[in-house]
């Protein structure tokens, strides 16, 4: 009788065992080694390359391996994302976005998830994306934070350089891309609340997008008595015209240059010039943009790029917690039950010092910030802890780091 109470006691005490493990297992990391395909338009940027050694290391923590495509059309996604479904894979991260719609239905009809880990998609978009089961959602820096990073910039010229005189390059605000015509119009904002100061009448967010979508800026509308905007550039031809009106704009006095995006190659002609135009004072010649803290923007701090705001290494990290929950069965919805349409924030940098102070906390070598452990305690959790990582600035993501990361 003892020998069968031992026996059973011992069986007890064993499937107590699996079942803490099992239940721990499910609160975070996959319990099974998945395939993901990587659909991406941009291979060799800085901040593309600091996404693909992101996802592939914290990816080995989670039991994620990735493979990366690099396609330039709508047939070129879908035909990728059959061809991972023909060869197993279980989900899709969409980085590239020529048709979103048929890009998920596609992952959709191969029952593979897919999420969009760098980008939103618009009420009509998510109306049709949320019918689909296999989609679990999109996060990206929203109109409200891409306009809060060009206010956010201009601001740091006026109040911390002491600037009012300004070059401003649009980017893709002549294609009415609304995160550039976001920032630009937060540029002009910052500045047009000085009582003498408007743009071609407009003063306010709403006013100031409708005069710049698809337009960009004339200097010429642009009245104040407290600055002056001596040119404007958009697109990004960079060519010998873009030169010559970054050159003329500079001869005038705009040395201040506020960049929607793009800052790296918009600091390298500057400096160019700068250092070939005699007129130039080359040691007032600042810039700034909206790009990526990534280690490729280091050396534009020693040829005056004095502001660098954007998204960072870690910020797979949300899209990994997206996915890792689903492939655990604890797939996070909003609180209406659909796949979620989640912001997030940038990090700001605005000297060498504090951009390697972010990339020391952010890289591969010395660990990331958003590591696989904190990836499993988010994917554990729901959507409000989901937020919670999304709207981190540096500040709070070291502070999630210090409590999950270790």
């Amino acid at each position: 009788m003892k020998k069968i109470l031992a026996v059973i006691l011992a069986v007890a005490m064993v499937a107590a065992a699996l079942f803490a493990f099992a239940a721990c297992d499910g609160a975070g990391t996959t319990s099974k080694e998945y395939k993901v395909g990587v659909l991406r338009e941009d291979d060799t940027s800085g901040e593309a390359i600091a996404w693909q050694g992101y996802l592939t290391a914290v990816g080995k923590e989670l039991g994620l391996t990735f493979e990366f495509v690099t396609t330039d059309s709508s047939t070129s996604e879908v035909n990728a994302i059959n061809t991972f479904a023909a060869k197993g894979f279980k989900a899709i991260l969409l980085f590239s976005d020529d048709d979103v719609i048929a890009s998920v239905t596609a992952a959709n009809k191969n029952k593979m998830y897919l999420v969009i880990p760098t980008g939103n998609v618009n009420d009509e978009q998510r109306e049709q994306l949320n019918k689909l089961e296999y989609y679990l959602g999109s996060v990206s820096p929203t109109d409200d934070t891409d306009y809060q990073a060009g206010y956010d910039m201009a601001k740091y010229f006026v109040n911390d350089l002491g600037k009012s005189v300004f070059t401003l390059f649009g980017g893709a605000t002549c294609y009415a891309v609304s995160m550039h015509v976001q920032r630009l119009a937060g540029i002009l904002a910052y500045l047009c609340e000085d009582e003498g100061t408007s743009y071609d009448g407009a003063k306010t967010r709403g006013e100031l997008v409708g005069k710049v979508a698809g337009q960009g800026v004339d200097p010429t509308k642009f009245v104040s008595t407290k600055y002056t905007i001596t040119g404007y550039m958009d697109g990004f031809a960079f060519d010998d015209a873009f030169s010559t009106k970054l050159q003329q704009s500079m001869i005038a006095g705009g040395t201040s240059i506020l960049s929607v995006g793009a800052g790296d190659a918009v600091a390298g002609i500057a400096y160019g010039i700068a250092n070939a135009v005699a007129s130039i004072d080359a040691s007032e010649v600042k810039s700034a943009g909206v790009d990526a803290i990534t280690s490729a923007y280091a050396d534009c701090f020693n040829i005056g790029y004095t502001y660098d705001c954007g998204k960072y290494a870690s910020a797979m990290a949300p899209g990994l917690v997206l996915l890792t929950a689903a492939l655990n069965g604890n797939k996070i919805v909003d609180e209406t039950g659909a796949a979620p349409r989640a912001g997030m924030s940038y990090w700001v940098a605005t000297s060498l010092d504090e951009l390697n102070t972010m990339l020391a906390a952010d890289n591969e070598t010395d660990g990331y910030c958003y590591n696989g452990k904190v990836v499993e305690y988010y994917a554990g959790k729901g959507y409000t802890e989901f937020l919670e990582l999304c709207n981190a600035d540096f500040e709070a993501a070291k502070t999630i780091n210090a409590n999950y990361g270790k």
